[in-house]
């Protein structure tokens, strides 16, 4: 896994994940995840590199082992991203209580989840910062076993390899390729910065249509 700079990473915090969409845009990148992939919870904003989990169907009860380990490993500061692979998994719990426990003590950042989520009151209590698409009572033993950990997966329609980054507020989560983080940054910053100055512009009373042709942005 790439080392992302702390320093990136906080000024990930500080941009809006709509912008950091829109500069993955320009670039040609579809960044976005699935407007189905929700934050869980209050108001959150999370970044950090992606620890991957993938799964496959399975009948198969086993615990998921693979995933604590995943876990277990994931350096601080990290967001663990977990699919099942081929298949809606919006009746698969595949986060909850327990690994929020655990993810909390090593200081991951948060977990992006294609699928369900169960414990949403015990992991909003922890204050952990969880996206998916579903809550659901259901385990995954039975549902889908651990297939690989640190692998490419797809998660919300996008791919995401370990290490790329990670970046979620309430309104969705964006994945950014861990070779091509700088050059969002810096995009994404001008596109913040441009906004910030319409915005002003627009609380003057200035037509919409000016304010938006004055600093017309592709």
């Amino acid at each position: 896994m790439i080392t992302i700079p702390e320093k990136l990473s906080r000024q990930l915090l500080s941009i809006p994940v709509s912008s950091l969409s829109d500069a993955l845009d320009r670039l040609g990148i579809r960044g976005f995840m699935s407007y189905e992939i929700k934050p869980l919870g209050g108001r959150t904003r999370i970044s950090g590199p992606a620890v991957t989990i993938k799964d496959t169907p399975t009948s198969e009860k086993m615990a998921p082992l693979l995933a604590m380990e995943a876990i277990d490993l994931a350096p601080k500061g990290s967001v663990i991203v977990r699919s099942v692979e081929g298949t809606d998994a919006r009746d698969c719990g595949l986060w909850g209580g327990l690994m929020t426990q655990a993810g909390k003590v090593r200081g991951i950042q948060g977990a992006v989840l294609d699928g369900g989520v169960r414990d949403l009151m015990e992991i909003e209590q922890m204050r952990f910062h969880a996206y998916a698409r579903s809550v659901v009572p259901s385990s995954s033993v039975g549902r889908s076993k651990v297939s690989a950990i640190n692998v490419p997966i797809e998660c919300g329609g996008v791919a995401v390899a370990p290490g790329d980054m990670i970046a979620a507020d309430t309104d969705g989560v964006v994945v950014i390729p861990k070779q091509r983080l700088s050059e969002v940054l810096k995009i994404a910053r001008e596109i913040d910065n441009v906004e910030k100055v319409e915005l002003l512009e627009l609380r003057k009373g200035k037509a919409m249509t000016e304010v938006v042709k004055m600093h017309m942005r592709s």
